[in-house]
Parts: C-alpha cells; sequence; structure tokens
C-alpha cells in the first residue's frame, strides 16, 4: 500500500535530483569543462550523487567527455564539457533603429550574428519582415531550419504583459503597442517564444558572458536610442513591485528641461538619448550651413548618432558640446544610481558609445565628481566588452536558462 509519506518522499527524491542536476550543469556553465572530481568538490555532493548525476545528464545528451587528463599512475580523468548540441535558441533584438539576431547553442557559444539598421517609425508588419529576414539570415550561416531551434528570445525596448506576450510599454516605438508579439511569433515559427525589456536582458548577457560574471550586483546602463538600466541583485534580475525597475532614462535631471517622450520634461532620455542628440544635432546643422555636422550628414534628414561622434572628433565645436553635455546628464543619473542601490559595478553598454570617447569620457568624469565618496572607487565605471549584440544575447540566454533552472 502506497501512503501519502511515501508520496512526499518520492516528490522530494525527485525534486533533490531535478535540483542537484541544475546544480551541477550551472557550475559547467560558469566555470567551464571540469572532472567528475572537481565536480563534487565545487558542488560540495557526495561521488555517488555526482556519478548518478553524470549518468543522467549523458543519457539526455547535455554533456559529453570533452577529453581525458592522466595525472601520475594512476587512471585517467574524464574532462567534462556541456554539449552545446543539446539545444540551439536564437535571440532577438528589436531595436528603435536596428534588429539584431544571434544563435546561441547549449554552452552560450555564437553559432551565428546578424544586424540591420531600421527606424523607430515602421510599421508593425515591415518591421516583423524585417525581423523573419534577420532570422533567415542566421539559418542560412548555420545551415539550421528553424525545426533545430528549441526556443526564441525577443528582446523590446519596453514591456510585455508576461502571461499573454503584447507589449503594453514601448514609448519610442508607440506603433508596437498592443501588439500580441508572443502570439505572432509563436504562430510564425512554431517554438516557444520569450520576451524581456532590452536593458535587462543586456544585464543578463553581462552576467552571463560579460563584466559580470564574477559580480553578485551591479548595474548595467545601455545607451541607445533611447535610455535604460539592468539591474542585477544577488546575481538576479531585479524586476520591481510591477516589472519596471530600471527605467533610469526617465529620472529627472533638469526641471525646465525639453520634453520627453513619457511626457515629463527634464528626463535623462529628452537629454541624452540617441533621438535627443540627433535632434538636437539637427537644430544645430540647420543653423550652421557650413558646418563640419552639415557637411557629412545627409541633406534634408536628421543627423544619425554617428554623424555627430564623426563631426565633433573633427572638430565641429557644437557636436563637441552636445556630446559632452549628453554625458554629464548620463553621470549624474548614474551617481544618482549609485546612492540608491550601491553597486559594486556599473557597466556602460549600448550603440551610443560606439567609438564616442567624448560622451564616455566626460561621463566618467561626472560620475567621479557627483557620487559620494564612500560609494566611488576608480573600477566602479567599467565598459562593456560584448558589443551591440549584448542584448540579442541576453534574449538568447532567457531560452537557454529554462534548461538549467
Amino acid at each position: 500500500m502506497i501512503t501519502v509519506l511515501d508520496t512526499y518522499k518520492k516528490s522530494d527524491q525527485s525534486f533533490l535530483r531535478m535540483y542537484n542536476k541544475s546544480k551541477v550543469l550551472n557550475i559547467l556553465r560558469n566555470q567551464g569543462s571540469m572532472s567528475r572530481v572537481d565536480l563534487a568538490g565545487v558542488s560540495k555532493l557526495d561521488k555517488k550523487t555526482i556519478t548518478n548525476i553524470v549518468n543522467d545528464l549523458f543519457e539526455e545528451n547535455q554533456i559529453y567527455v570533452e577529453h581525458t587528463s592522466r595525472e601520475g599512475s594512476g587512471r585517467p580523468k574524464e574532462i567534462l564539457s556541456l554539449n552545446g548540441d543539446f539545444c540551439r535558441c536564437i535571440g532577438i533584438d528589436l531595436g528603435g533603429t536596428h534588429i539584431s539576431g544571434v544563435i546561441l547553442d547549449f554552452a552560450g557559444k555564437i553559432l551565428a550574428e546578424e544586424n540591420i539598421e531600421t527606424r523607430s517609425t515602421l510599421d508593425k508588419d515591415v518591421m516583423l519582415d524585417m525581423c523573419d529576414f534577420v532570422i533567415k539570415q542566421l539559418l542560412k550561416k548555420t545551415g539550421l531550419a528553424i525545426s533545430d531551434i528549441n526556443a526564441m528570445g525577443l528582446s523590446i525596448p519596453g514591456n510585455a504583459d508576461q502571461s499573454t506576450g503584447v507589449v503594453v510599454y514601448a514609448e519610442n516605438t508607440p506603433k508596437w503597442i498592443g501588439m500580441p508579439m508572443k502570439q505572432i511569433f509563436e504562430e510564425k515559427y512554431n517554438i516557444p517564444i520569450y520576451i524581456e525589456d532590452c536593458s535587462r536582458l543586456m544585464a543578463m548577457a553581462e552576467l552571463c558572458y560579460g563584466k559580470g560574471r564574477d559580480c553578485d550586483n551591479f548595474i548595467v546602463i545601455d545607451l541607445g536610442h533611447g535610455i535604460g538600466c539592468g539591474i542585477i541583485v544577488g546575481r538576479e534580475l531585479f524586476f520591481g513591485a510591477s516589472g519596471k525597475a530600471g527605467e533610469i532614462g526617465h529620472t529627472i535631471v533638469k526641471v525646465d528641461g525639453p520634453l520627453c517622450t513619457c511626457g515629463r520634461n527634464g528626463c535623462i532620455e529628452s537629454l541624452a538619448s540617441g533621438w535627443a542628440i540627433s535632434r538636437m544635432a539637427k537644430d544645430v546643422s540647420d543653423a550652421n550651413e557650413n558646418s563640419i555636422l552639415r557637411k557629412i550628414s545627409k541633406q534634408g534628414e536628421e543627423p544619425n548618432n554617428q554623424d555627430v561622434i564623426i563631426a565633433a572628433e573633427m572638430g565641429d565645436e557644437n557636436c563637441i558640446r552636445i556630446l559632452r553635455e549628453a554625458g554629464t546628464y548620463i553621470g549624474i543619473g548614474i551617481a544618482n544610481a549609485v546612492s540608491f542601490f550601491n553597486p559594486a559595478k556599473i557597466i556602460i553598454g549600448g550603440r551610443l558609445i560606439r567609438n564616442n570617447e567624448i560622451l564616455l569620457n566626460e561621463l566618467v568624469k561626472t560620475v567621479k565628481i557627483k557620487t559620494l565618496q564612500q560609494l566611488y572607487s576608480e573600477d566602479l565605471i567599467t565598459v562593456s566588452e560584448i558589443g551591440v549584440f549584448a542584448s540579442a544575447m541576453g534574449a538568447a540566454t532567457l531560452c537557454l536558462n529554462q534548461y538549467y533552472n
């Protein structure tokens, strides 16, 4: 006769086995290949438990023997590693001015990457077609079919209702609001779809592959068409009470400042984001026919951020001023964030800082001046090394995490 207690015992044992399996997978994910003996030491699990878990992982094709290692005259050690072929996930970053994509394997290796430039005013149908183009390019580069992909993560500049997958907040891409993005992508590609904010996914990428790997508490500042941040607390993403933590771009740093897309005045985003810099550059370009910026940018169009950066490096005083002021306002926002959270590290990422030494230098200088002395250290600010595919990598990792947790 099977009792309720027997059922609970089986349930507890099953959960413990799953928990320990997840623990071993994450050790291999975070620390790299190692032997069974080393796994036992790091995980603090006994050798019998490790043997059982490793056998399960072999059977499920999640790990393989990378090589054997002989130390002394004893039996050679099998060095175990994650099997990248166990699953493959696509990450798509649907930005205001770009669509980027990557394919990651189970071990987090990038199999392919693709990027195209877009506009924030795109109709959703055009955006979906361009996104499909990026996905097809990724598959073409790897020789994979969509049926070889286990899941897809979508990075968006805003928030989606996690229960429905409908975009509820995307002020810099307003045509996407109300779009049932999860449903559209699941019906088109017939694979599980996960959606999250781009800045949070950038932080996830830094946690798994970048400068946050060895840090428990840090903030990633995402500088692009808009400005956002991802917050890591205890090696976990921090979402806030209603899931909207990280809106640093909408903290007010100039009470009588310009109107922001959120409807208020003086937000950092209205003074220092990619769209704000382009808007200010257009004004000075229109007013200065002989300026360097006017000569290198497309006539009749709003200068893009790279136009402004190049013109500034070539000596355009107005562009230098715009970038320095932007760096100052962002630096003030970061100094405030340091006072709120006291993070161990601030990682600066996003497309706006590419080749943008003027803005970056002003930002770092301002943080040093404006941050409380007790909270500042010379290694507080660091620049991401992942690059423009960070949010796409975070989106693919969002899918991979389903196998590790």
